[in-house]
């Protein structure tokens, strides 16, 4: 019997990840991240008696499209396969002189490098008497210390899991939900907007703030993965975590299909709302609905070659929502779609395209709400539009049997059109009561129009030589981002009266108004380019190295086409060590070591570097009119921020500046405890090194203009002092908090820009810090043939003075122009707790099969509380205030922020220190059911019950406790956000 007929059937030994094979969920585990979306197969051939088996032919197959690999063992019986199709393979080893193995049904996912080892057993032996205990399949790797959790999409429809992003990231140990705010996910933490989102190898990330993904058609998604730790070299522009999603693809069999998916409002629970008074209302008219359809087709236009899938996606929502005065009626109907075409070119070339789109409309229609609560007349109407096209095309290649060649080109285009509602109307909002109240018929706060465009390429190279795998690439993106804004009327209004401690000097109960007028118009760039290499050395049969390095460049533009930032020379080591400490994969330790950089978000160009108007008039209230128009009398004060020109670019970035980069440290190990439970823990310590702040550098520029004009420059010149070149109140500039300021600016008016050197301690800024620290303990299983669990338990610790991109306790979903460290006396009692603080955090889910065709599948956590803060009035006479006024009279931090800073009632009220939120816990609940007509397709029926218990805890409160004025916010300490109440999502599909 020759090697090439002779067929030995064998069943793989479990190893650490094993379980996960047969259930329902993967646990989380370390894996190798692809950044095309493919995956990967690759093993270790040996005799029965431990030698290396070189010049083994391995054989895969795709078992549903067909596609055939070959490729041959190296001298050390080592082989890898890259650039594969996600699904299940049949595997095949041929060696003469040895029998045939051959497995089937091998599932490769996306990230994770299958690994396929086996011990070929000689002809000659008498195989009755050998036990092939060297063969097994790996689904950790175990070369690799990349942390990640892999779900499917036939996972997750049993499990009551919403299907985006956030909700499938939130599964992962270490992750936690941003404010509700704005929602996202803070993975290990990181702020909602530092994390990356791929596609198809497509960067899918927000364009504008990086706040989440872009509205992706979901039923197209195939696979998630989730990298919350030890993120490879190929990948960069985040110091967050990773979301890594691939498509679904046509197969040789046609496939039709159809799903009809419903939130109906009967079924939903109201949602409270705590009223000034403290009490607690839910509106029983308020009202909530979603209806989605899918209809998709694919198959293959040429069998084993060409492949096609489509999926057309309407989605709508309705809602209502109550506010004190108001109610407004919402509708938003978005038409999606999706499509993919796979061409298999020859057995070693392949090209894939996808496309998209998530284009929709929006209207909103706002009423008075009466005295008794019911809806009064209609006020105005809101519409606009939303949305765009996205796509990329990727190609594979063997160029032999040990190089594998990749590249991708890709464009997504993403627009809004806002030029609706009571366009004339000026906005009146009173808050002189000590909380917020509604004046006037006004809808909307202004006109906008948006039209962001990212346009990316990578290309990237494997190499297998000896006991090294190199990976080397490039890639390329630039953002093209453009933004318009103009205010309704004359702009928006506040009314306040003055407390006894305020900002004007003002009779304690004086009553003034304060106009804000904010606009914008601007198209800016950002460009960001990397190289890197990394290698995965086998440097013996249980120990892997993982060394690479990444070397990134990021740009930013202003709205008048200059370079304002200009980062280069940003090396990012990663490195990993992984000890597969038995050999048989039952057990593993690892430990890793990386740093990761985040470019300048192009929010900032929008904010800083355009051409903004943005000014305060405040003036005497002398009543209001029934409309809500103000009386007014003689104006109090008048600043102007930014008056509608492009700042010059030279003054914009401090030429000390660096990069904004966070360090990472891991060190976890993976016991199998028997064939169908493993354990997990897992160490994590992260530190923000260096953060770039936009910054108001005003009194350190005043000071070096008095030392170096009254030294120098002063004498000779009679007439003029160094106060006459001061700079205004808002001086910004970006920075690294904590160093000196080097800048180019023309300070004496003379058309010749001076180098202004400005020091640290003349600056006045501490430097920016964020730590993490955590432990994650993580457990998967089977409980029974039936029922497989899999859960986690989080001890974390947030701490520092910067949240990072956006701030979360203020709700500023503002990347990279927070109110943070833009005056010194903003930072004032500013270290402590962070906002994504959550020092406590158990997660269980699971399914269980009652009959083949019936599971019932849950997700619960239980979570501890986040950090309170309390924000009021900076004294004038404590912390930084005191040096201020000594340089500049004026305290800006207090007299233009108002209650921004970390003081209430004239006391210091360091970050976090107000005590916590209570706990919060939930359970969701699936019900699935499938009757299968054999050849006539299958239908499925599922139940969704979030919140199953309706539980109603707390998930914010107000932390102004003081307003602007001085006066107390009657609000403080309010709850401002709850637990969403139960909902029910019910879905009826059918495949055929």
């Amino acid at each position: 019997m020759s090697g090439s007929n002779a067929t030995k059937r064998f069943v793989p030994r479990k190893t650490l990840a094993a379980i996960a094979v047969g259930s329902v969920l993967m646990m989380s585990a370390p894996a190798a991240m692809a950044a095309d979306g493919l995956g990967t197969i690759k093993g270790h051939i040996t005799s029965a008696v431990g030698a290396d088996v070189n010049n083994a032919k391995v054989i895969i197959r795709h078992e549903s499209k067909g596609i055939v690999k070959e490729t041959t063992t190296g001298a050390n019986g080592s082989f890898s396969l890259k650039g594969l199709p996600i699904g299940n393979y049949t595997i095949t080893i041929v060696k003469d002189g040895f029998y045939q193995v051959q497995e089937q049904h091998v599932a490769v996912t996306v990230g994770n490098a299958l690994t396929f080892d086996v011990a070929l057993d000689a002809q000659n032996n008498e195989v009755e008497r050998i036990a092939v205990t060297g063969a097994r399949i790996s689904r950790v790797d175990t070369s690799s210390t990349t942390n990640s959790q892999v779900i499917s999409i036939e996972e997750l429809n049993q499990l009551p899991v919403e299907l985006d992003s956030t909700s499938i990231a939130l599964l992962s140990p270490g992750a936690v939900a941003g404010d509700n705010g704005f929602g996202g996910v803070a993975i290990a933490g990181s702020s909602v907007a530092e994390n990356g989102y791929y596609l198809n190898g497509l960067n899918i990330t927000d364009l504008r703030k990086g706040m989440g993904d872009i509205d992706l058609p979901w039923e197209a998604i195939s696979q998630t993965e989730v990298q919350t730790g030890g993120v490879s070299a190929e990948y960069g522009r985040f110091i967050g975590g990773v979301v890594n999603l691939v498509s679904k693809s046509g197969d040789n069999e046609w496939q039709f299909g159809a799903k009809a998916e419903v939130a109906p409002d009967a079924l939903a629970e109201p949602m409270p709302r705590m009223k000034d008074d403290g009490s607690i209302e839910t509106v029983s008219d308020a009202y909530w609905q979603e209806t989605e359809y899918n209809l998709w087709a694919s198959g293959a236009l040429i069998e084993d070659k060409l492949f096609f899938y489509g999926l057309w996606n309407p989605y709508g929502e309705e809602s209502t929502a109550y506010g004190e005065t108001t109610l407004r009626d919402k509708e938003w109907d978005t038409n999606r779609w999706f499509t993919k075409v796979d061409w298999f070119i020859h057995e070693d070339h392949s090209i894939g395209v996808m496309a998209f789109s998530n284009e929709g409309d929006y209207a909103s229609t706002q009423y008075r709400r009466a005295e008794d609560g019911s809806r009064g007349d209609a006020i105005g109407l809101t519409e606009s539009t939303y949305g765009g096209i996205g796509w990329n095309a990727q190609y594979t290649g063997y160029l032999t049997d040990d190089i594998t060649l990749s590249a991708m080109y890709g464009e997504i285009t993403q627009s809004t059109k806002d030029n609706s509602g009571t366009l004339d109307q000026s906005t009146y909002e009173d808050y002189r009561s000590g909380s917020y109240q509604r004046l006037g018929d006004w809808v909307g706060y202004g006109s906008s129009e948006t039209e962001d465009k990212r346009i990316t390429y990578r290309i990237d190279l494997d190499w297998v030589i000896g006991d090294h795998t190199l990976r080397a690439g490039y890639d390329y993106e630039r953002l093209e981002i453009a933004d318009f804004y103009t205010p309704h009327g004359d702009g928006w209004y506040e009314y306040y009266t003055a407390g006894a401690d305020n900002a004007y000097g003002l009779a304690e109960g004086t009553e003034y108004a304060d106009l804000r007028i904010w606009g914008k118009a601007s198209e800016t760039e950002n460009v960001h380019t990397a190289l890197y290499v990394s290698d995965t050395w086998m440097v013996t049969d249980t120990v892997t190295v993982n060394a690479g390095v990444r070397y990134s460049e990021f740009s930013n533009t202003t709205g008048s086409g200059d370079k304002y930032v200009d980062l280069d020379g940003q090396f990012a080591p990663r490195l990993g060590v992984t000890w597969d400490v038995i050999g048989d994969g039952s057990s593993k330790v690892y430990a890793s070591y990386g740093r990761y950089f985040q470019p300048v978000s192009p929010n900032t160009n929008l904010r800083m570097a355009s051409a903004a108007y943005d000014s305060h008039i405040v003036s005497h209230l002398n009543g209001v009119n029934a409309d809500g128009s103000p009386i007014l009398g003689d104006e109090i004060s008048r600043r102007v921020v930014a008056d509608g020109t492009v700042p010059d670019a030279d003054q914009l970035f401090n030429n000390k500046a660096g990069s904004m980069y966070s360090d990472e440290f891991a060190l976890g190990f993976q016991q199998q405890l028997n064939d169908d439970w493993a354990v997990g823990i897992r160490g994590v310590y992260r530190d923000l090194k260096q953060s770039i702040e936009d910054v108001s550098f005003n009194y350190g520029m005043n000071q070096w203009i008095k030392e170096n004009y009254d030294s120098s420059w002063y004498a000779g010149n009679g007439e003029t002092s160094a106060e006459d070149y001061f700079v205004g109140g808002w001086f910004p500039t970006l920075t690294n908090p904590g160093i000196g300021t080097e800048i180019h600016y023309d300070v004496d008016g003379d058309g010749v820009k001076e180098t202004v050197n400005v020091t640290a301690d003349q600056m006045g800024f501490p430097k920016a810090t964020r730590t993490y620290k955590a432990v994650e303990l993580s457990f998967s299983g089977n409980v029974t043939e039936d029922f497989t669990l899999n859960g986690s338990y989080t001890w974390s610790k947030s701490e520092g003075n910067t949240e990072g991109l956006v701030r979360s306790d203020n709700e500023q979903a503002d990347p990279g122009w927070t109110t943070s460290f833009d005056y010194p006396e903003l930072m004032d009692n500013g270290d402590g707790y962070l906002p994504n603080d959550r020092r406590h955090n158990f997660k269980l889910y699971g399914v269980y099969h009652i009959t083949d065709d019936l599971s019932v599948g849950f997700n619960s956590y239980l979570q501890s509380g986040r950090p309170i803060n309390a924000f009021g009035l900076h004294p004038a006479d404590q912390g930084y205030c005191v040096k201020a006024i000594a340089i500049d009279g004026t305290c800006y931090g207090r007299d233009w922020y108002g209650a921004s800073s970390f003081y209430a009632n004239g006391e210091a009220a360091p970050r976090g220190s107000m005590g916590r939120t209570d706990w919060v816990y939930n359970i969701d609940l699936n019900l699935s059911y499938t009757m299968d007509f054999d050849t006539a397709g299958r239908l499925n029926f599922k139940l969704n019950v979030y919140n199953l218990f309706n539980f109603d805890g707390i998930t914010g409160v107000d932390e102004q406790y003081e307003l602007d004025s001085g006066d107390k916010n009657i609000r403080y300490g309010y709850a401002d956000s709850f637990q969403t109440p139960r909902y029910v999502r019910a879905s009826i599909r059918y495949d055929f």
